[in-house]
């Protein structure tokens, strides 16, 4: 009950505190936002309860207004204004000087003020006589009664005096012909409750009220709040009474990661990864919101992202170094030039047998056979000729060796562009370790494994016929435990940014030698193709095969005559045909159109119907369309094939 009697509203609050005793410690005793109401600050949504703690680290001016008490009248004052104010006195009279000092006096804040009684005062063997001015100093107390240092100035004297609080009398304030710049009246509580007088601004007196913006720090909140100083709230300032409040912070993974020397700590998780639904993992799972955990240490994670298909389905993996399962090289099939010329760039020592005939379209390159054998050797380039001028064309030269021994091998150029089946050539039957298997072999290539690893109930990967390794991924990782059983442990990259912990106090259980528990990690495909979509791609598109000129057919076997004429000619005669066919009917249908043929075969006339628009000759297509009315005319029943 006692702090609701000393609570005062926020914007007083602010607007009395200076800057100079920040930082302040606030509670919320009440207002308008009660019982966890969401309030939305700066785009930031926050929740004040009463009994919510706050700490004001900052505050900063936003906007100024200034307010005649008589007329109400408001209007803004730019921050930046330099006028110089005046203490508008108080007209009203107090029987006490302590009285008048209670009322001058806020939130235990004093400034000095001048005064002057409207009757003699007798202090000790002094007089004081009315109307003279007395500027009050400071407050003492002797003997556990108050008096006010007080300097009372005389026509010709002045001299220094105490005057008691119980002091009775007719006491009003005095006008202070101390002026203040704006910023000086700001940061008094006192010179604040007063109202002021400016000349820049009017005649009259004025009220200043200004709207702050503090900066605090909260509970639970990861970043420090803005909030206005005119949110309509009460606080009440517990700075004094309370001790040092430990606000708790919550904390990301790359936070966590970048205090070291903490490490190990005792956490509790406030807010799981989406992570955990896209990983098949039991581990993951069971990180959920209020599990304590062991943060171990800051690691390097490394895994080979792996694509593993039986049947039409596939599966999508992250493989561990602590993986203990045994993998043998197995051949990669190709079925472009294209494929094997990008093994050769990144230094691999290729060879392969040709498994389907492969036949150029172009004449001057040679064709392959089932048996071949090719070990790649280099790329070149040559410049060929053809109907659209000369052209660069890629190509990959090769040893080819025929699968009979008395033929001798060959070098032989082939285009990028030449489809085909190769498999590769594999004469390495050693097993590995997936950490030799990185260094042996470059990534992706294809595997599988021979032997599983023991320290797993349930090997996955065993069950399928190959595996493709892809991209080894080396990302920054906490080590992490579970608090029961803090030996066991598994890795967080530190990118899951959407995970949230705060750090605890307890202690840190002791374990003893920290190992993986997690060797394989079984991924959902969108996750795969997430993280496929955060990888570099040094992937370069296909060569596309040469340009070709395409030869427009002959639509007949007649002498060359102009396109324009041909297409005319044929129009001319299928006319007449369809004429002939409906004044004599179907019977002699075959006959009327050879004659007609004949008889129209080396005419030309224009023909009798409107011709669309001509469109300009391409080579795009080896046929003619002909039009809709000349269609109708031919009269012609069955399935189109135009």
């Amino acid at each position: 009950m006692e702090e609701v009697e000393n609570a005062v509203p926020l914007e007083v609050f602010v607007a009395s505190m200076s800057s100079s005793s920040l930082p302040r410690i606030l509670k919320i005793t009440s207002g308008v936002y009660l019982q966890s109401s969401v309030y939305d600050i700066q785009g930031t949504e926050c929740c004040l309860s009463t009994g919510d703690v706050v700490k004001v680290v900052s505050k900063h001016l936003v906007s100024l207004t200034c307010m005649d008490p008589k007329t109400g009248e408001c209007h803004n004052l730019p921050l930046e204004f330099k006028g110089i104010f005046q203490v508008s006195a108080d007209k009203s009279v107090y029987n006490t000087f302590g009285e008048l000092h209670r009322e001058l006096t806020y939130s235990g804040y004093t400034h000095p003020f001048w005064f002057s009684s409207m009757d003699e005062i007798d202090v000790g063997d002094q007089v004081i006589r009315k109307q003279v001015p007395i500027q009050y100093i400071s407050t003492c107390v002797y003997r556990e009664n108050r008096y006010a240092n007080c300097q009372v100035y005389e026509e010709y004297d002045s001299f220094s005096v105490k005057i008691p609080f119980m002091t009775q009398g007719q006491f009003c304030e005095t006008q202070n012909k101390e002026s203040f710049t704006l910023e000086e009246i700001l940061q008094s509580p006192v010179l604040m409750s007063h109202n002021l007088m400016c000349s820049d601004i009017g005649k009259g007196s004025y009220s200043l009220s200004p709207v702050y913006e503090i900066l605090t720090i909260m509970h639970m909140r990861k970043d420090p709040v803005r909030i206005p100083s005119s949110l309509e709230v009460d606080v009440i300032d517990i700075t004094d009474t309370c001790e040092d409040v430990n606000f708790i912070k919550p904390m990301s993974l790359a936070e966590i990661s970048m205090c070291e020397d903490k490490l190990p700590v005792v956490a509790e998780i406030l807010e799981s990864s989406k992570c955990s639904s896209l990983i098949k993992n039991d581990i993951f799972l069971a990180l959920r919101k209020g599990q304590k955990v062991i943060i171990q240490k800051k690691t390097l994670s490394r895994k080979v992202l792996t694509i593993a298909s039986k049947g039409k389905r596939s599966s999508f993996f992250y493989i561990y170094d602590a993986y203990q399962g045994k993998f043998r090289q197995r051949p990669r099939e190709f079925s472009t030039i294209y494929d094997l010329w990008i093994q050769a760039k990144e230094g691999f020592n290729l060879k392969v047998v040709v498994t389907q005939d492969c036949d150029s379209s172009e004449g001057s390159y040679p064709s392959l056979y089932i048996g071949d054998h090719l070990q790649v050797l280099h790329q070149t380039k040559n410049r060929i000729s053809s109907e659209m001028g000369f052209q660069d064309v890629d190509l990959l030269v090769c040893r080819r060796e025929s699968g009979d021994d008395e033929e001798e091998s060959e070098e032989i150029s082939l285009p990028l562009f030449l489809e085909g089946r190769f498999v590769e050539e594999v004469t390495n039957n050693k097993r590995y370790s997936l950490s030799n298997l990185i260094k042996v072999l470059k990534l992706p290539s294809e595997v599988k494994v021979v032997a599983k690893d023991q320290s797993m109930n349930s090997d996955p990967l065993t069950s399928f016929a190959f595996l493709r390794l892809e991209e080894l991924i080396e990302e920054p990782a906490l080590l992490v435990s579970f608090f029961e059983d803090p030996s066991e442990c598994f890795e967080l990259p530190i990118k899951y940014s959407d995970f949230s912990f705060i750090l605890l106090d307890d202690l840190v259980p002791p374990s003893k030698e920290l190992q993986s528990v997690v060797q394989v990690e079984e991924l959902t495909e969108s996750f795969y193709y997430e993280v496929r979509k955060q990888l570099p791609s040094n992937e370069l598109p296909p060569p596309r095969p040469p340009k070709r000129q395409v030869k427009a057919q002959s639509t007949c076997n007649t002498p060359a005559i102009p396109e324009k004429a041909v297409l005319t000619t044929m129009e001319k005669g299928l006319f007449t045909e369809s004429k002939l066919i409906e004044k004599q009917g179907s019977k002699n249908d075959m006959k009327l159109l050879e004659n007609n043929a004949i008889c129209t075969k080396n005419t030309y006339s224009p023909p009798p119907w409107k011709h669309s628009p001509e469109k300009a000759f391409t080579y795009d297509h080896d046929y003619e369309q002909l039009d809709e009315e000349l269609i109708k005319n031919l009269n012609i029943k069955g399935k189109k094939n135009y």
